[in-house]
């Protein structure tokens, strides 16, 4: 018999199970051919014996090995290892074809589209004014129970296969009764599609509702990505001025008179970049003109769950009875950037022709990650977690607006946002946004250099500068660094 006491390693205080352990080491041996084909392995309880395990530990190692096709397990004869490994060597195509590196580029012209930005990777780990919430902070215990307790359940197995493309039944139910409650809308769960995020939402309603020379209303400045999504489509962008009341419906209505409008776009809760809030009388007359001259309102919500005054104004979509506002959000800022899940909220017709248009993307979202959210809000956990962030980012924006004001009201113009997790700062002509931007990056600080933002000709020499991403401590440092530096000039 072989010293399978020496030959099979594990530890028992390991992350990995150590039937898995036990299996893989065998796996190693075979492919080392130190444990050759058709060797008959010990008993289960022989076995066990002999590594001092249970000997349940040992029937699931044989299991995995038999899976795997390691092993093969004869009724009555015993357990033997394959006779040949469950793994095989690809042939070449050719008997003189050498190894190769992989082509650096195409053999063929590849359309560059230099409208849009080349994406960078982030730089999350470094300290600075980020647009988006702390990870810190998210329910990630909560959520990683309620993920396992999914997947503990033997009625999780009909949602690994294929689902609804619109998202699973439970959880938009659960979703629109969330809706309904937080924003004062009337949905079933027919009436929301699931999305991976926010912008593919958009990407999808672009594809359905525009055709190439529509013009579409946005605001001067706007959300990046939605203007380039409506760009490469072929669609025509009207900009309108904002100002401290949000978007200038009294522009909208003249441009409505002289033109054929197909929609408006706009983030009416905090107003991307800039933050403003749009009034409630301006909503009243948008949805007004709306009706009267039949245009599209795509009410982005991005950031709706983070507002810090006591009664926040209902989205637009709250008050809509003729069906002209279709509604989209994410959870990704709720809960977490990497939980890709966003939403439509429409008439069911809309629902029915995105969906058909969404498998043209991806059949389907993630039930998983759906189903572990249905926990998430029947327990309550999102509702305690969004609690205790809009508390905590409340500080934040109060803290790091008064570091601002004591030591850059001089340098840096902004109103306290009513909400969101950033401030829209105007920089003094005197400090050009890019250059300090490039200044403040190897000394380990993140400022936006605010180009994107830029969509007229004139250069606005303001950004956003996020403020939920950093504690107080982190917060004091980042503008004291921030106030060096440009003082320093």
């Amino acid at each position: 018999m072989l010293p399978w006491k020496t030959i099979i390693q594990f530890q028992k205080d390991c992350e990995t199970p150590v039937y898995l352990q036990i299996a893989n080491s065998v796996i190693q041996e075979m492919r080392m051919g130190r444990v050759g084909p058709g060797i008959k392995l010990p008993g289960t309880r022989q076995m066990a014996e002999i590594l001092e395990v249970h000997r349940k530990t040992i029937v699931r190692a044989y299991e995995e090995l038999d899976a795997q096709g390691w092993i093969e397990m004869h009724p009555s004869k015993g357990t033997f290892t394959s006779k040949e490994l469950p793994e095989t060597n690809a042939r070449r195509l050719t008997r003189n074809q050498k190894p190769n590196s992989f082509p650096t580029t195409t053999g063929y012209a590849v359309k560059i589209n230099n409208a849009v930005r080349t994406p960078v990777p982030p730089l999350r780990h470094i300290i600075g004014f980020h647009d988006g919430p702390d990870m810190r902070l998210i329910p990630s215990d909560e959520l990683g129970r309620a993920y396992k307790s999914v997947l503990s359940r033997h009625t999780y197995l009909k949602f690994m296969s294929y689902v609804e493309t619109a998202g699973v039944q439970k959880f938009r139910t659960v979703l629109s009764d969330y809706l309904n409650a937080s924003r004062g809308l009337q949905t079933t769960f027919e009436n929301i599609l699931v999305t991976r995020g926010s912008q593919m939402a958009l990407y999808l309603l672009t594809l359905v509702l525009f055709s190439k020379g529509d013009t579409v209303i946005v605001g001067d400045t706007n959300y990046y990505y939605a203007d380039h999504t409506f760009l490469m489509a072929g669609v025509q962008l009207a900009r309108v001025k904002v100002d401290e009341c949000g978007i200038d419906v009294d522009a909208i209505e003249k441009l409505c008179s002289r033109k054929k409008i197909k929609a408006l776009f706009i983030t009416s809760h905090h107003h991307y970049p800039t933050t403003v809030t749009l009034s409630a009388a301006r909503r009243i007359k948008l949805l007004s003109l709306a009706e009267k001259y039949g245009f599209i309102i795509i009410e982005d919500d991005y950031d709706y769950d983070f507002h810090y005054l006591s009664s926040p104004l209902l989205p637009l979509v709250s008050a809509d009875n003729k069906g002209m506002v279709v509604y989209i959000g994410t959870l990704s800022k709720t809960v977490a950037p990497a939980i890709r899940t966003g939403y439509i909220v429409a008439p069911q017709n809309l629902i029915t022709e995105l969906s058909r248009v969404r498998q043209l993307v991806d059949c389907q979202g993630d039930p998983i990650m759906e189903l572990a959210l249905i926990e998430m809000f029947e327990e309550g956990h999102i509702k305690r977690h969004m609690k205790k962030a809009v508390l905590a980012y409340h500080k934040r924006r109060d803290f790091i607006c008064g570091l601002l004001q004591d030591s850059l009201s001089d340098i840096i113009d902004f109103k306290i946002p009513d909400g969101g997790l950033a401030i829209w700062a105007k920089f003094h002509k005197s400090v050009p946004l890019p250059p300090l931007s490039e200044k403040l990056k190897p000394q380990g600080l993140i400022l936006s250099n605010g180009l994107i933002h830029n969509t007229s000709s004139a250069t606005l020499n303001a950004t956003r500068m996020g403020f939920g991403w950093m504690n107080e401590a982190e917060a004091e440092q980042a503008v004291d660094l921030l106030t060096k530096t440009i003082r320093s000039k």
